[in-house]
């Protein structure tokens, strides 16, 4: 009895219809259907991809059920593997950039040039290469690609497919994945932040009701079925159509009894067929048909024949290479159908078959297979030595998550293999562990591993046990730990002769663990360290590395400058794309501590952009961003740093940058007035810091927000409390910006503490901002004109008008007590000018109450508040929305939006979404026709004057 299967498609018309839509719509990148095992989601994508233009490219990926077992990629080589087939090496290499591109690793046909030897393999290349073939095929023609049961996706495969959905911005490029939401923990993260994405639709297909069930039976059978079967079977299958299909020939038997239903379409099988099934069980699905057919050691004649029998009973389904079964169901009933002793000899023979014949399995699944096959078979040492050599293939492909398996099983065997004498070499598998940990971000097994390696190591292999400690130390940072002492460690372990490259790494770390934490001595000293080494040894990466920390410690800003010069040149040829991104970030950090808020701009601009090219916005874009947003703060472009903010935390993002962000909109919430709102981002703010080393200067700022909100709200002892609280947690010297500008709030207090003054004559002041606000705090202790003269002085050289405002008020009220009126009216003038350009409307009535106090006359109509032509009608776009129309309507992709504004590909899609809906419209040229119908690019261009007019007009 053969398992029934229905050609009429039965109750999935509303999910197919949203699967069709959403391919035909340009707003949606990616499409998952979940559902448990037989609800119908392969069956739902196939009436999907029947339904596709004839031209449209549809790639297929399967995630084999042992993904598990640490084959890298699998779905996407094997989808690749069929373009190949299907339009040739050739074709597919010159859509490809370069002679060697990174896929070569998976595809050596796609190699055009000679091989590189030893070049390093940058996963994010791999990832981009992808991206952009999958993007140039869309160009010529739609392109699908499907991906089927994600939940049996390795590590890498997840990652790839995270990455694709979050940069894919080709509109005639579509991703669609299946899984079951039991999945792992890591998939179901996944599937957590995909739910944030407008960009994805999801679809969960229900269990068919009395009625969908009763047209499946008809379609089954052939003819109406009996209502009292239809209820039963109703009742027993839940509504899932595989049950419907299993059960439609018995429909007595209960789901419980399921795999027996599934086994019973073995009965009427010929002998060879069962032979090819228990085979086709044991190997896996998919299965090649080169190893099946070595593995039934059937003839030829009789092999065809056996396949034809299970592709006509619905057991198997055709695949370009092999076959499948036509739901693992089916396999597992097989599979656990066996006896033990027939599976231990079934997997033993395809370990032999694979070792005699490695040809039968392409090269990336060849070890990982075996090592599966010999491990089920209880060939203890084959599994370990293939475990070993498949966690090297995992390796070159870059594919840490999956070399960590492999390994894991290494670990499993070795006390297995020690009695047959098999050589095990215990530390060099652990220092493997912790590279791939190194690799991974697994920070606690990295650790772990470490800890086991480190008690092996031989005391006379320094170099060794000095990169373990190296890379523990990275693990503990990450994990939130103080590595340090390993970093000093490693370097005890390390001959300063000859020098070597991981010792100019340690320093490297070190000075970056002094340059977070504020030490600019330390910083210094080990980054010049680290340089000496860099220069002996030509390495232009650890050379660029140095120079920006040489860059961030130096106090002297035309050095500064000197030092991130040499850090690009190096960086530039190093020709090393994260080096390059990591200068700039630390360039731009150095800029926004200096109070160079322009010239920061500009430089977050070009990282950001350079981080779009190279595929790495998602590892860079957050703290750039949070330095952006932190820049167009203290330049009093709030609107601009409120979207910014807004944007930003719609994104995953770690919790320190989110935590940044937080600060910076109660900063600008506390200077407009709503207090409210300054308090519940303080709180978000607090909730996520914690007390590590990389926080303290986060935790003086929020220490300056919680006192001044308490100023605010009229509670002098609670500011009091929270700012002797903030002055007490860590070293201020090492933040001498922020803890001035505690001390500078502080003395402002009706009882300032009595420590202010000895802090104060401790601290240093190494920048201009800390100058300023050092200039402020000794102006605020004496009330002498001439101090607040200098603390204006002082603010004039930086662009800060919220606090040239508030310094200029003070000014002037300080030149009322000294009876110079002229003065005081110049200062409230400026002071006014300057806090209406930028909205902080307190401060303006502080300024007017003043003002009126001392009866002297403001000008009645400040800059930026008159009135003028009235507002176009924009159908309710911001004008960032306006901006993107603009160049939605030049065809720009999102990627290209993305770039050009210098926010992410999702943010750039939530951005045409908003814009779509808002002018009714359901395409991107929809959207450019009414836009040039409307003029709301001319609206667009008159709208974006006028407010970076009056966001940066000079309020000198």
């Amino acid at each position: 009895m053969s398992i029934p299967v229905s050609t009429t498609f039965v109750g999935r018309g509303g999910d197919l219809t949203a699967l069709v839509e959403a391919a035909a719509t340009t707003r949606v990148q990616a499409v998952l259907v979940t559902g448990e095992a037989g609800i119908g989601k392969s069956r739902l994508v196939a009436e999907f991809t029947a339904r596709l233009a004839p031209e449209t490219a549809v790639l297929i990926g399967r995630c084999p059920e042992f993904g598990g077992g640490g084959v890298p990629f699998a779905p996407f080589v094997a989808a690749l593997r069929r373009l190949i087939r299907l339009r040739g090496p050739e074709e597919l290499a010159a859509l490809l950039p370069g002679a060697n591109p990174a896929l070569a690793r998976w595809l050596p046909e796609l190699r055009t040039g000679t091989v590189e030897a030893d070049v390093e393999f940058d996963r994010l290349r791999l990832f981009g290469e992808l991206l952009t073939l999958l993007e140039r095929l869309a160009v010529e023609r739609p392109a699908v690609l499907i991906l089927e049961d994600l939940h049996w996706a390795d590590d890498s495969s997840r990652e790839l497919f995270a990455f694709l959905v979050a940069n894919l911005a080709e509109p005639n490029a579509l991703l669609v994945a299946t899984f079951r939401p039991s999945g792992p923990p890591a998939l179901r993260r996944l599937v957590a932040e995909l739910r944030r994405n407008p960009a994805v639709r999801f679809i969960a297909p229900e269990p068919l009701t009395r009625h969908e069930v009763g047209r499946q039976l008809a379609a089954l059978l052939g003819r109406e079925p009996e209502p009292e079967s239809i209820g039963r079977i109703f009742a027993r299958s839940g509504g899932n159509p595989l049950f419907v299909e299993a059960l439609s020939r018995s429909p007595e038997q209960t789901p419980a009894e399921l795999s027996e239903l599934l086994l019973s379409a073995q009965s009427e099988l010929g002998a060879d067929a069962r032979t090819v099934l228990r085979v086709a069980a044991v190997a896996g699905s998919p299965v090649e048909h080169d190893l099946l057919e070595a593995a039934a050691e059937l003839p030829m004649s009789r092999l065809h024949a056996a396949v034809r029998e299970l592709v006509d009973q619905h057991l198997l389904t055709a695949t370009d290479t092999g076959y499948a079964f036509r739901h693992v169901l089916i396999r597992q009933a097989v599979y656990q159908d066996l006896l033990p002793i027939e599976r231990i000899r079934r997997h033993a023979a395809l370990s032999r078959l694979l070792r005699a014949r490695p040809s039968l399995l392409p090269t990336e699944r060849l070890h990982a297979d075996l090592a599966r096959h010999a491990f089920a078979a209880g060939e203890c040492s084959l599994a370990l030595t293939a475990s070993l050599e498949a966690a090297r293939i995992a390796e070159r492909a870059c594919a840490h998550g999956e070399r960590l398996r492999h390994l894991e099983r290494v670990v499993e065997l070795w006390e297995t293999t020690a009695s047959d004498g098999t050589p095990v070499d215990r530390l060099a598998v652990l220092e493997q562990i912790v590279d791939a940990c190194f690799h991974s971000a697994a920070a606690h097994r990295g650790i772990e591993a470490a800890d086991q390696a480190l008690a092996l190591v031989d005391a006379a292999a320094a170099e060794r046990a000095a990169r373990l400690h190296y890379q523990r130390a990275y693990l503990r940072n990450q994990g939130g730990e103080d590595g340090y002492e390993d970093l000093q460690r490693a370097l005890d372990l390390l001959p300063a002769q000859p020098p070597t490259l991981l010792r100019g790494r340690v320093f490297a770390e070190l000075a970056a663990i002094a340059s977070f934490t504020g030490d600019r001595a330390a910083a210094e000293r080990h980054a010049l360290n680290a340089l000496a080494v860099a220069q002996s040894l030509g390495a232009s990466a650890l050379a660029a590395k140095a120079h920006a920390y040489l860059g961030l410690a130096e106090m002297d800003s035309a050095a500064a400058i000197q030092h991130f010069a040499r850090a690009h040149d190096a960086a530039t040829a190093a020709d090393d794309a994260e080096t390059v991104l990591s200068v700039l970030t630390w360039e731009t950090a150095a800029l926004v501590a200096a109070g160079d808020y322009t010239t920061a701009i500009d430089t977050i601009r070009t990282g950001l952009r350079t981080a779009h090219d190279t595929f790495r916005f998602a590892e860079r874009g957050p703290i750039l961003l949070v330095k952006w947003a932190q820049a167009l703060t203290a330049l009093g472009r709030w609107p601009e740093a409120t979207q910014l903010i807004r944007e930003t935390l719609a994104e995953p993002l770690p919790p320190l940058s989110t935590a940044a962000l937080h600060l910076c909109h109660a900063r600008i919430a506390l200077a407009r007035g709503r207090i409210e709102d300054a308090t519940i981002e303080a709180e978000r703010a607090e909730r996520i810091l914690g007390a590590g080393i990389r926080v303290g200067q986060y935790r003086l700022e929020l220490g300056w927000v919680g006192a001044s909100l308490a100023l605010a709200q009229a509670d002098p002892e609670l500011a009091a409390r929270r700012l002797t609280e903030s002055l007490t947690v860590g070293e201020l010297d090492r933040h001498p910006g922020e803890a001035w500008a505690l001390l500078a709030l502080g003395v402002r207090l009706p009882q300032p503490p009595p420590v202010l003054a000895t802090l104060a004559a401790a601290l240093p002041w190494t920048s201009p901002v800390a100058a300023a606000h050092r200039a402020v705090y000794t102006a605020t202790i004496s009330s002498d004109a001439l101090d607040w003269q200098a603390a204006v002085t002082a603010w004039q050289t930086i662009a800060q008008p919220y606090e040239q405002a508030q310094t200029l008020l003070a000014c002037a009220i300080a030149e009322l007590g000294a009876g110079d009126r002229a003065a005081a009216r110049t200062a409230l003038r400026s002071a006014a000018t300057r806090a209406t350009a930028i909205g902080a409307d307190p401060l303006v009535e502080k300024i007017r109450r003043t003002a009126d106090r001392a009866r002297l006359r403001l000008d009645s109509t400040p800059p930026g508040r008159s009135g003028g032509a009235p507002k176009p009608v924009t159908f309710g776009l911001t004008p960032r929305e306006l901006e993107v129309l603009r160049l939605v309507a030049q065809g720009s992709s999102n990627r290209q939006l993305a770039a050009e504004l210098f926010i992410s590909a999702n943010t750039a899609g939530v951005h045409v979404s908003r814009i779509l809906d808002k002018l009714g419209v359901s395409t991107r040229t929809e959207a450019a026709a009414f836009a040039h119908q409307h003029r709301l690019l001319e609206h667009h261009l008159l709208e974006h004057r006028l407010l970076e007019h009056r966001l940066l007009a000079d309020p000198n």
